[in-house]
């Protein structure tokens, strides 16, 4: 087995946020910043993403918050940096702010059947940090089912056209999460989203941080907590068969009565228009077809025009809400 065991902590509202974090070296710390704005369910809360900084940076540890461009040119990373208040809070508390997108790149080399393929990464961390934690928020995710903590790391690849890379999804998305050093979780549970995400969907108000010592471990029991089968789940199954993932949730230490209080039954309702594009997911040629190629571009172009909206690019006010204008909004 890949992964390291410890027990999952989960802090119910009003309870002392002390979760067991790296202590004395170079951690990097991913949000997940799926929307340029803070939103319920959606994005990491920055109250919570404080919390973890504070608590690192009282254990002695050099923190960096990092953070990619948003998926398919939807947002500059600087922007969603700005507008959750990340550089206002690492100037305040002695962390510093990353745009990976502007940072040196690696490329890693993932196997998958038939062959490789090379992925665009950040070099800060594979070879300038020591520890890493994960800061999802918990989510069905119309393409990918769930967005856990696994998921939350395909936002380090500093390429806003990685949906080139989604036809190996499963593969590049269990590769980077085993290069992570001393990989951990905290998931920011304040809102669980359901009924459609990762970026649509209803907000479910839990109040809770869960922290864990392992990547694959948070996953397996977010899965349990939500409802979820991990093996109904492309990229979980393929971390399972990997050992990433523990197989059977009793091999994950957990207090199981809190659990049984706490869990319930996540629900994904696709759109028409999200179960179409599922069906081209995992089909690198489908996707350069539909989103990179002239006819994609122009097909784009049309779409928006019909439905009044001009697409990633712009947003609108809306009163005191920034409303990005899309209808892609699986593709981070």
């Amino acid at each position: 087995m890949e992964y390291r065991s410890g027990v999952i902590q989960v802090f119910e509202a009003g309870q002392p946020f002390a979760p067991d974090l790296p202590r004395g070296c170079r951690v990097a710390v991913k949000p997940n910043l799926t929307f340029p704005t803070p939103r319920p369910g959606v994005t990491t809360t920055p109250a919570v993403l404080r919390a973890v900084v504070e608590r690192l940076i009282e254990r002695s540890n050099q923190v960096f918050v990092v953070e990619s461009d948003g998926g398919y040119g939807a947002w500059e990373c600087e922007r969603a940096l700005r507008g959750h208040g990340i550089y206002e809070m690492c100037a305040a508390l002695g962390a510093t702010a990353v745009n990976l997108s502007a940072a040196p790149r690696a490329s890693l080399s993932v196997a998958r059947p038939g062959g490789h393929v090379a992925v665009p990464f950040p070099r800060m961390l594979l070879d300038s940090i020591d520890a890493f934690v994960s800061l999802p928020v918990p989510k069905v995710h119309c393409m990918t089912g769930v967005s856990l903590a696994m998921k939350n790391q395909w936002g380090l690849i500093p390429d806003p056209m990685r949906l080139e890379h989604h036809h190996a999804f499963n593969e590049i998305v269990l590769e980077i999460n085993r290069r992570l050093p001393a990989a951990t979780a905290v998931v920011d549970g304040t809102y669980f989203l359901d009924e459609n995400g990762p970026m649509e969907g209803r907000p479910l108000h839990k109040d809770l941080t869960i922290a864990a010592g392992s990547i694959g471990e948070c996953d397996r029991y977010l899965c349990a907590l939500m409802g979820v089968d991990p093996m109904d789940v492309p990229h979980l199954r393929h971390a399972i068969a990997a050992g990433f993932v523990p197989a059977r949730l009793d091999e994950v230490r957990f207090d199981a009565a809190q659990l049984q209080r706490l869990s319930y039954r996540a629900v994904l309702n696709r759109t028409p228009r999200q179960r179409l594009v599922r069906t081209f997911f995992h089909s690198r040629r489908l996707t350069r077809l539909m989103y990179t190629s002239a006819f994609g571009r122009g097909l784009h172009r049309v779409y928006y025009r019909i439905v009044g909206k001009e697409g990633w690019q712009r947003t609108d006010k809306t009163g005191d809400e920034d409303r990005l204008t899309t209808h892609d909004n699986g593709l981070n």
